[in-house]
C-alpha cells in the first residue's frame, strides 16, 4: 500500500505553495494532503496535523518545510507515521523549540529579517523577503509571497516539544546549500544528530517552490522505504 503524503507548511506562508510539489506526488498516484495550520502556536498546529492524521486509512509519510519541522516533530509520533520528511526545516528535539534553535544559529552569517512583534505575530521585512526567504525565485513570484505572509505566532515560536518524533520513526533531510534563513550549517547539525538520510541541493529557503521536483524526489524515496 502507498502511504498517504501530508504536507505541512512553514512559518510567513501558507500551504499553497506545496501546489508544483502536489502536482509531482499526484501524477505518481500518491494521495497527497495539505494542512493549513494556522501558525498561532506549536500546540494548535500540532493538533491540526493530527487531525488530518486520524482521517487517513495507512501509513503516512509526514513532510515539513522550516517551522512545519518542528511541528512534524510533534505530531509525527501519530501511530499512523511511517516517515518524516524535513525540508531545510527546524528539528528540535524534546525540550527545544524553534526560538532555542535560532539561539544557536551563526551569529556571522545572513540573519532573517524578522520584524519586532506585533500584537503577538512576526512578518519578515518586505523589503527583504525576495533575498532572505527566496532568492532563487522571480521577483514578481517573491514580491506575492512577501504581499501574502501569513503572520507568525510568538507562540509557535517558543513551543517546546514534547516528544521528538525522529527518535521513533526514520527521517530524510533536504540540506539546502543556499538557504539565508536556517544557516546551512545549523540545517547540517540538526539532521545528524537525528541520523537522517541527507540530501543536498541548491536553492533558497523557498525549494519547495523553486525546485519541486528536488523536494518530490526525497518524498518518493521516503515513500519508498515507508511503503
Amino acid at each position: 500500500m502507498s502511504p498517504t503524503i501530508v504536507l505541512v507548511h512553514g512559518g510567513f506562508v501558507d500551504g499553497s505553495g506545496w501546489r508544483a510539489v502536489y502536482d509531482e506526488l499526484r501524477a505518481d498516484g500518491f494521495d497527497v494532503r495539505v494542512v493549513q495550520n494556522p501558525t498561532k502556536s506549536l500546540a494548535d498546529d500540532a493538533a491540526t496535523t493530527r487531525d488530518v492524521l486520524d482521517s487517513i486509512d495507512g501509513p503516512v509519510v509526514l513532510v515539513g518545510h522550516s517551522y512545519g519541522g518542528a511541528v512534524i516533530t510533534e505530531a509525527g509520533t501519530h501511530d499512523a507515521v511511517a516517515a518524516l520528511v524535513y525540508i531545510t526545516a527546524f528539528v528540535p528535539d524534546q525540550g527545544e523549540s524553534v526560538n532555542s534553535l535560532l539561539a544557536t544559529f551563526p551569529a556571522d552569517g545572513p540573519q532573517p529579517p524578522i520584524m519586532p512583534p506585533v500584537n503577538g505575530y512576526l512578518f519578515l521585512d518586505r523589503a527583504e523577503f525576495h533575498a532572505a526567504f527566496a532568492g532563487d525565485l522571480s521577483a514578481e513570484d517573491a514580491a506575492f509571497l512577501a504581499d501574502s505572509q501569513v503572520p507568525w505566532g510568538v507562540d509557535a515560536l517558543g513551543g517546546a516539544v514534547t516528544e521528538a518524533a525522529w527518535r521513533l520513526k526514520p527521517s530524510w533531510y533536504l540540506h539546502v546549500s543556499e538557504d539565508r534563513m536556517i544557516p546551512p550549517a545549523a540545517q547540517a547539525s540538526m539532521a545528524e544528530r537525528t541520523g537522517a538520510t541527507i540530501v543536498e541541493t541548491p536553492g533558497s529557503h523557498a525549494v519547495y517552490v523553486s525546485r519541486p521536483t528536488v523536494v518530490a524526489d526525497l518524498i518518493r524515496a521516503a515513500a519508498a522505504k515507508a511503503g
